[in-house]
């Protein structure tokens, strides 16, 4: 139970049950020597969420202003702030998990891999109500979410003896869709505070969380397009993007925006090797992600349409539109337009990267310290983020969430707004266990 919800639903149940077989133990598996250890699992449970603050069910009031005639006084009273809901309850997530462990050679391979389906239901969302009642939003159970991935592990021991030198991997997949909404609502989309308000974030049935919606560029306007009236955007001219006209109306707004990519990587993946020799250790964890897409309100600031030459741009800008005869590399239009911004795949940038995280040496100073007072003792140096690789041309790290970049608290949204770049540590340590 939680004091969280209302009496109605205060309470809520949360089964699990597993199962798992040992079938290296059986006797069918004693011959053989090539599988040393082998396990199948299932498993089912349900976890319930109350993170809703205190007393969320409940109508309270609020300092509010009287206004006498047209003019809003300084007189304070009291009036509602929060529109009470009695028939809160738990959020639910329902998953079903299916998993292999195994071992071969003498367990020099050993690895599990795990099968999930996860529904969130009864979703703790603020759902649009009627502004009628005074309010924007009410804190309901509304909507779910499927997640399906798969998890896999593996651990050699590639050799052995003096010289030792083993290898960790480990991949994840994932993909979430939006089973349902509120009411009949198939789609809402999240306001922007930083993109002319247009939003460029929606929940739809079907697609990801947070998927990214927004006018697609397909390149650079040219004096034949002009002549074929193709769609354009207020009063754009040669030299100034291309956009599809999505809803085939003639016109570029932001009636034109459409999902063009999901904000959550598609499989994240590390791989640690770990080498071993006499009193000397050495770990490289080398780590990465692949498949998301990341629209970036620092990028759009840094290259919005029609900035003009006063401000500073990235490099890529030299290779810019500079006449019909000079189109440069076709990314970038004229320096200067005036037909405004709409929010834009110019913004959109692969959230993959590659990065070695971590680099560890350390030496065992138990080889030549013999003291009987001193169990153990290592030196060690670790240099923390100094290589990698990424596509994200609009910030300074891909993994850079800022602040909020919604307009609204019902629907808070991270984002990249000048997100610091991701630090470089190197550190030495000693340790010493007596």
């Amino acid at each position: 139970g939680s004091s969280r919800f209302g009496p109605n639903f205060k309470y809520g149940i949360f089964p699990s049950a597993s199962v798992g077989w040992r079938v290296i133990e059986e006797s069918f598996m004693k011959k053989q020597t090539t599988v040393s250890d082998l396990k199948v699992r299932v498993s089912f449970g349900v976890n319930g969420n109350n993170n809703v603050g205190n007393y969320a069910y409940i109508s309270t009031i609020g300092s509010s202003p009287y206004v006498f005639g047209a003019t809003q006084a300084a007189a304070n009273g009291q009036a509602q702030n929060i529109l009470g809901n009695p028939d809160l309850r738990w959020e639910k997530s329902q998953t079903w998990d299916g998993g292999l462990d195994f071992g071969l050679f003498n367990n020099r391979l050993t690895g599990s891999f795990d099968y999930y389906n996860k529904l969130n239901t009864d979703l703790l969302l603020q759902v649009p109500t009627l502004a009628t009642t005074g309010f924007l939003n009410l804190l309901y159970n509304a909507g779910s979410v499927r997640n399906i991935g798969q998890e896999l592990e593996l651990t050699s021991r590639n050799t052995i003896g003096k010289f030792q030198w083993s290898t960790t991997v480990n991949v994840t997949h994932n993909t979430n869709k939006i089973v349902s909404l509120y009411g009949n609502q198939d789609r809402i989309i999240i306001p922007s505070a930083l993109d002319n308000n247009n939003g460029h974030t929606i929940q739809q049935v079907g697609q990801s969380i947070n998927s990214i919606y927004v006018v697609r560029q397909v390149g650079i306007l040219t004096a034949a397009d002009i002549a074929n009236k193709v769609a354009l955007s207020s009063s754009e001219t040669v030299g100034d993007p291309k956009y599809e006209d999505f809803n085939h109306d003639g016109v570029i707004d932001a009636n034109d925006r459409q999902i063009v990519g999901q904000p959550n990587p598609t499989y994240i993946w590390g791989i640690t090797n770990t080498f071993k020799f006499k009193g000397f250790d050495l770990t490289v964890l080398v780590q990465g992600q692949n498949g998301g897409s990341i629209y970036s309100l620092l990028g759009r600031a840094i290259t919005r349409t029609g900035q003009g030459f006063t401000d500073n741009a990235p490099e890529f800008y030299v290779n810019r539109w500079r006449s019909p005869d000079n189109t440069g590399a076709g990314r970038v239009s004229k320096a200067y337009s005036t037909f405004g911004f709409l929010g834009n795949t110019d913004w959109l940038y692969s959230s993959d990267y590659i990065r070695v995280r971590n680099i560890t040496l350390g030496y065992n100073l138990k080889q030549v310290i013999k003291l009987p007072i001193v169990q153990g003792a290592r030196i060690y140096i670790t240099a923390e983020n100094f290589f990698g690789h990424d596509k994200y041309y609009g910030g300074l790290n891909p993994e850079a969430q800022n602040t909020s970049i919604s307009s609204t608290s019902a629907y808070p949204e991270a984002g990249d707004y000048g997100g610091l770049p991701l630090a470089k540590s190197l550190i030495f340590g000693l340790n010493f266990t007596f």
